[in-house]
């Protein structure tokens, strides 16, 4: 099963490096630049449609190939500590079907959780009531959602029964990022500790830990195809090749905020210098394949959309699309 695991992504690799061979050295401009309401927290890719949400408390719909706007939302204003009415930050987005799930700003830092459903809302968390400080949710379901607590909690939710099914703690250290799996079986998770811990989500137990590629704080994680990249604070891009059981990491200059990963996990991406230029890399080789310039704030995620597509968006009001075929 190794055998042929290592043959297929070799070979994917090779086509990937034979295909983009004419791109070494080169830096790649975006091909689509949109100019949001606010810095982009997060966003989830339905091809051709991206939808965004930013810390002006705005959920964005754009047409990624075209730049095209063709929805918007902006939610009520809260109050801060000092009274005063500012927009209600959104942290995190995602989407099942026709149902939107989102994490805002609530009151005393602690945070809601809120699916809309056409024009209908639900708040499943109440930052006034549930008092949790919530960082990123996903479904997994039509009836679960998983919560990433900053209290490096694990938290499953049964939206139609409204209660939670459990809360798994992970370590002491503060929680970073999760990545799900593709069939939502397996949670990789990550926190200050450099740790990253592979979790069943429906057993919620700790099932192998992955360790020694970053010695400080994981800023993301990306899991695809049996492989996870990590982004550290310790300026190392880790590389975990979970069924082969190989790893490595590549040791840079600066600090490493985001890292990003093709569908087969065969392709790499990495911030690492002031400019913000994202470098993508043969995850088999090591090498380095092109650089993506253009960005002039903090990566705060990457996505693949497929080899040849990819989106990133930064703490400003900046999202890009790249093609790099």
């Amino acid at each position: 099963m190794n055998f042929y695991y290592q043959r297929d992504k070799l070979f994917i690799s090779l086509f990937f490096i034979f295909a983009t061979s004419t791109l070494a050295g080169q830096n790649i401009s975006p091909s689509v630049k949109i100019i949001t309401s606010g810095a982009i927290t997060d966003f989830f890719i339905e091809d051709p449609e991206i939808i965004l949400v930013t810390d002006a408390g705005t959920i964005e719909w754009y047409n990624f190939k075209t730049g095209q706007k063709t929805n918007f939302i902006q939610l009520p204003k809260i109050k801060d500590f000092m009274g005063d009415e500012v927009p209600a930050k959104i942290f995190s987005v995602d989407k099942l079907n026709d149902q939107l799930i989102y994490v805002t700003q609530g009151i005393h830092g602690f945070r809601n959780v809120v699916i809309r459903q056409r024009k209908d809302e639900k708040k499943v968390i109440d930052a006034n009531i549930d008092r949790l400080l919530v960082k990123k949710v996903r479904f997994i379901n039509e009836k679960e959602i998983l919560l990433g607590l900053m209290s490096n909690e694990i938290m499953l939710f049964d939206i139609e029964k409204n209660e939670m099914v459990y809360k798994l703690p992970i370590s002491a250290y503060t929680f970073s990022d999760f990545d799900l799996s593709r069939d939502n079986q397996f949670v990789y998770t990550s926190d200050e500790s450099g740790i990253v811990h592979k979790i069943d989500i429906q057993k919620g137990k700790v099932v192998k830990d992955f360790s020694c590629n970053n010695v400080d704080n994981i800023y993301k994680l990306v899991y695809r195809n049996e492989t996870i990249i990590t982004a550290g604070q310790d300026r190392r891009v880790g590389v975990y090749q979970a069924l082969i059981g190989d790893k490595y990491y590549l040791q840079k200059n600066f600090l490493i905020y985001c890292v990003g990963l093709n569908e087969n996990g065969t392709v790499g991406a990495y911030t690492a210098d002031e400019e913000n230029n994202i470098t993508l890399f043969d995850i088999n080789t090591k090498s380095e394949i092109t650089k993506l310039t253009g960005h002039q704030s903090v990566i705060t995620k990457i996505e693949f959309v497929d080899d040849h597509t990819l989106i990133s968006a930064s703490d400003d009001r900046y999202l890009m699309i790249w093609k790099i075929e």
